[in-house]
């Protein structure tokens, strides 16, 4: 990996850990807790050598002349040697009258160490699992509020099953690596310390040639780890993929009925989670390879070092038979935590690839951004100008606008014909701000709408589209979307003038009649119907109608129209319309054309001087 690849990574898992600042409280604890698990877990090994050493030796007094005989100088003058100071201490502690009471006081004191280990470890985890939990709490609320203030131009870059996997499989793999890591990073290197130094103390020789194959280890580990980061990257991609499939098939599961697509679009999952079965199982065997190879090199070192200390305890100069079984506990017991460094770099090259396609999100940028001081307009006076407008989706992409000039004066009612993809849905989206011209100036009251708070902008339009969004919750929550305080007699008004009200009162629970996911359990023209409301509810200055009729039947239709003919009394109305019959009285006909304005006027006017529009008007009334 390259250093700059390196410091990528670095960067990465720094911020992950960043997200512990908030609870530095509560990891001071931890590691005190860590700390005390530590002491009690080493004391309750190394009290094991004295109980065995009592069961062997003939007389008590023998066992405390044999603990004096033990070389008190097994570290350089001058260095506290822990082991003699341990065994100082606890034979001070422990009677040595005989070797049942002897016995007696060890098992007492191996009880409560263990458990005080215990008590530690369990108030350890759960406070590690409390700061855990709100880390990933708090990230996954952070990444859903990035993607929900996103333009909308961010949305046609990301699928929806993307962002989905990224809120739920990237972050809960970052609450994996977090729980497995955090522990490890704080306990683990602690207590592979004070391990070392005891058995640094007994014996410096046998310690020596146990931690000379650490580098190999710490070699083989670190390969390990940067192909675990490939692979879990590559999961975390199937995963997506997958929650794509399934996210389109669901949501367009009418149209694969229609077409009898349930063979294909099961093939096309079985291929999918095939991939993703293939990548996890590579994942799983790398992950799962780290382990097993860490404990068969530990049993190389312990092998070793038995064939070694045992030789200096036959000897019966160097090293007491006490001391060896200390040491062989000890040693067993540092494989556990050296083991646990190992899948502690495997979590962390696993977080650092979730963790990235994290941030990526959290890094876009915004580029419908309010200026700081933005101008406060909290109404809608004279009129609204597109000054020589250019707009594309994407920099040096298709023109999708081109040099737009239209002058719309207050509580007009425009219209916007033209063939699909002419730019009438995108002209009408540059007021509200879903995108910026990059090029020219739309205004409102003479001022630019980028100059204007978005607050303040957005509350002055009311929208209804073709595709209708609706929420699972209750019909009037949803008529009363973004407006909270209004009384039912309110809701149930404004549904009269959207035709609504009538088919709520059939409905189970009337206005209190949850509806399904977006509005499942009611018709297309329900559905519409319901939205009208909502944009009438709002009761802008402005109204937005971005072909909000086409699924309409007749009847509803001209009702609808009628309704829309009461408002146009107070309210400046663009309606994008495929009817042409629900326009035909609009005091504006715009006709587009490749971006282009190439005509204008009213219905009369137009099939009078427009050949286009008297091309769109026989094409549907002469049929």
């Amino acid at each position: 990996m390259s250093k700059t690849g390196k410091e990528i990574n670095l960067k990465i898992y720094l911020r992950i850990l960043s997200y512990l600042k908030p609870y530095i409280k509560e990891m001071i604890l931890v590691i005190l807790l860590s700390f005390g698990f530590i002491v009690a877990s080493t004391l309750s090994m190394w009290l094991v050598a004295p109980v065995v050493t009592t069961f062997f030796s003939e007389e008590s007094t023998q066992q405390v002349e044999t603990v004096d005989e033990s070389p008190s100088e097994v570290t350089p003058e001058g260095t506290l040697n822990l082991n003699e100071w341990l065994k100082t201490k606890v034979y001070e502690i422990i009677p040595q009258d005989d070797r049942f009471t002897t016995l007696k006081w060890l098992c007492i004191i191996i009880f409560a160490t263990f458990l005080f280990k215990n008590l530690f470890q369990f108030l350890e985890y759960f406070w590690i699992t409390y700061v855990e939990q709100r880390v990933v709490k708090d990230l996954r609320e952070e990444v859903y509020d990035k993607i929900i203030r996103q333009d909308l131009g961010f949305f046609h870059k990301h699928k929806t099953g993307e962002l989905l996997s990224n809120l739920t499989n990237d972050i809960n793999q970052l609450n994996v690596a977090l729980n497995r890591s955090i522990t490890k990073a704080i306990r683990d290197p602690l207590m592979i310390m004070i391990y070392l130094i005891i058995l640094y103390n007994i014996s410096w020789q046998i310690t020596l040639i146990a931690v000379t194959v650490l580098p190999i280890t710490g070699f083989i580990i670190r390969q390990i780890g940067m192909s675990l980061k490939r692979r879990s990257t590559r999961v975390q991609e199937r995963i997506a993929d997958i929650t794509i499939v399934l996210q389109e098939t669901i949501s367009g599961i009418k149209v694969v009925k229609a077409f009898a697509m349930e063979d294909y679009e099961s093939n096309k999952f079985h291929k999918k989670t095939g991939e993703h079965f293939r990548s996890i199982v590579k994942q799983v065997r790398m992950w799962r390879l780290a382990s097993p190879l860490s404990e068969t090199i530990g049993a190389g070192i312990i092998s070793v070092v038995i064939w070694y200390g045992g030789s200096l305890v036959l000897q019966g100069n160097t090293l007491t038979s006490e001391d060896f079984i200390r040491f062989l506990v000890i040693l067993f017991a540092l494989m556990e935590p050296v083991k646990s460094i190992g899948e502690l770099y495997s979590n962390i090259q696993i977080s650092i690839a979730s963790g990235k396609r994290t941030f990526d999100i959290l890094d876009t940028p915004r580029t419908i951004i309010e200026k700081p001081n933005a101008i406060k307009k909290p109404d809608f006076t004279s009129g609204i100008v597109y000054e020589n407008v250019s707009f594309s989706y994407e920099q040096e992409g298709k023109i999708v606008l081109n040099g737009i000039n239209l002058k719309v004066n207050k509580n007009q009612k425009i219209a916007f014909v033209g063939s699909s993809g002419a730019g009438k849905t995108t002209l009408v989206n540059l007021l509200p701000r879903f995108y910026d011209a990059f090029d020219g100036a739309v205004k409102i009251d003479g001022l630019d709408v980028k100059d204007i708070s978005l607050q303040d902008l957005r509350g002055l339009i009311g929208i209804v589209t073709q595709e209708v969004i609706l929420f699972n919750d209750t019909v009037a929550n949803n008529i009363a979307y973004g407006m909270p305080g209004y009384s039912l007699d309110k809701i149930e008004k404004v549904a009269q003038l959207a035709n609504a009200h009538e088919f709520i009162k059939e409905m189970p629970k009337e206005y209190n009649t949850l509806i399904g996911e977006r509005g499942m359990m009611l018709s297309g023209g329900q559905r519409q119907r319901i939205s009208i409301a909502r944009a009438i509810l709002k009761n802008p200055p402005i109204l937005i109608f971005d072909e909000a009729t086409s699924s309409l039947d007749s009847e509803s239709e001209f009702l609808i129209q009628q309704a829309i003919e009461n408002l146009m009394k107070d309210r400046t109305v663009f309606m994008i319309a495929h009817r042409l019959s629900s326009i035909v009285n609009a005091d504006k006909i715009i006709v587009l054309e490749d971006g282009k304005i190439v005509d204008e006027g009213t219905n009369e006017e137009l099939q009078k001087n427009s050949n286009r529009y008297r091309q769109l008007y026989e094409l549907q009334f002469n049929n």
